[in-house]
């Protein structure tokens, strides 16, 4: 059933058109720091274990999350280099976003790599 891409496609659309339909009935209330994608991150790190897995064998999850390490440990380096000091909420907020993109792209490569295969 995780194996399915067919599934995660569901699942995700699912998902988004239930934030969607959240945020618009709690549009006063919503926090307007939380966006969609971050409410996305868990599921896609889900699905792309789970796609990875199934096309390459291996999980793609741990080199992810080590070269997300590297790159919160230079993002760090360079704003206490070139800023002099580092404002937490602003590094979690960009180093969150960049995670969320890294994410996102490669799930929907791994999809549409899902996609190829059933059908070629």
């Amino acid at each position: 059933m995780f194996k399915s891409w067919l599934f995660w496609l569901v699942v995700f659309l699912v998902w988004n058109i239930m934030i969607l339909t959240i945020k618009k009935i709690m549009t006063e209330k919503w926090p307007g720091r939380i966006k969609i994608l971050d409410l996305n991150l868990p599921l896609l790190i889900l699905g792309l274990h789970f796609m990875s897995k199934n096309l390459m064998g291996l999980s793609l999850l741990p080199f992810l999350i080590f070269a997300l390490a590297l790159f919160g440990i230079a993002m760090t380096l360079i704003y206490a280099f070139l800023e002099g000091d580092i404002i937490y909420r602003a590094f979690f907020v960009r180093y969150l976003r960049v995670a969320d993109i890294v994410f996102f792209c490669s799930f929907m490569f791994f999809l549409v790599l899902e996609i190829c295969q059933t059908f070629i």
